[in-house]
């Protein structure tokens, strides 16, 4: 049964619309039984040259766009900003309900967070079931991917992965839905390790190799994922019982064969 999508974009850098490309292709040829039914940005045109891009692609791919600047409306309430660690400023659910107001007209049965980089509130997940894509393995570390690479280099980590999570007001702590692992050792990492591995704060060589192999397995991690849930879609009444119940998929050895098929 088609799964209806409100995909969720800041669209900071560039991989936003790396994803949004693979989600539409897939989409257009078969391989994922779903639609996205609008895009949601809290950017607007003029604040970075990387969303304007992302902006554009999806006018035009036809998808309807809602996009309110949070950084605007926080300076028009003058809000505080928000501290990692503490409670979200008042405004933030606000500005939630605003977009949930016009979210809510697509009728989207799971929202997708494919690089939004604020925090949902209770306002957008505790009525619409939301999945973060989180570059980190189950009770791994938390935060943005930059964080989680340095604090992986910091513990000489063997393996990284990514993980599927039902979004909740517990950062990066939802109940998990999907997850892959796929090792940063062997032949393509080892001499980066050699060189570079006691620098755990730098922007490295080794820290762009361990980006590179996340980022390369990302798309088709969330689509493989997606199509599992569009499969399982029919058989129960509430996504969000889907997501809390159900046990979660470890993907690895599938998106390990897909990545092997397209760049043998």
């Amino acid at each position: 049964m088609t799964l209806r999508i409100a995909w969720f974009a800041t669209a900071k850098g560039t991989s936003s619309r790396r994803l949004l490309k693979a989600a539409n292709e897939a989409i257009s040829a078969g391989r994922l039984d779903a639609k996205i039914v609008c895009v949601v940005c809290n950017r607007v045109d003029g604040q970075s040259a990387n969303t304007d891009a992302f902006l554009d692609d999806v006018r035009n791919a036809g998808i309807p766009l809602i996009a309110t600047s949070s950084l605007e409306w926080r300076r028009r309430v003058g809000g505080a900003i928000s501290v990692p660690g503490k409670s979200l400023a008042s405004w933030r659910r606000d500005y939630d309900q605003h977009l949930y107001d016009q979210i809510r007209r697509y009728s989207p049965d799971v929202g997708m967070l494919a690089g939004y980089m604020l925090v949902i509130t209770d306002v957008i997940c505790d009525h619409l079931p939301c999945l973060n894509l989180h570059p980190a393995l189950p009770d791994g570390p938390i935060g943005a991917w930059q964080q989680v690479i340095h604090q992986l280099i910091a513990e000489r980590a063997q393996v990284s992965g990514m993980v599927l999570q039902r979004v909740t007001t517990a950062l990066d702590r939802g109940p998990t839905v999907a997850w892959a692992q796929y090792s940063i050792r062997g032949p393509r990492f080892d001499p980066l390790w050699e060189e570079f591995g006691q620098d755990a704060e730098s922007e490295n060589p080794l820290f762009a190799a361990i980006r590179e192999a996340g980022a390369s397995r990302e798309p088709t991690f969330i689509l493989q994922s997606l199509q599992t849930i569009a499969s399982r879609k029919a058989h129960t009444s509430s996504l969000f019982s889907l997501f809390d119940n159900e046990s979660e998929a470890d993907i690895s050895e599938a998106v390990e064969a897909e990545m092997q098929r397209q760049f043998p």
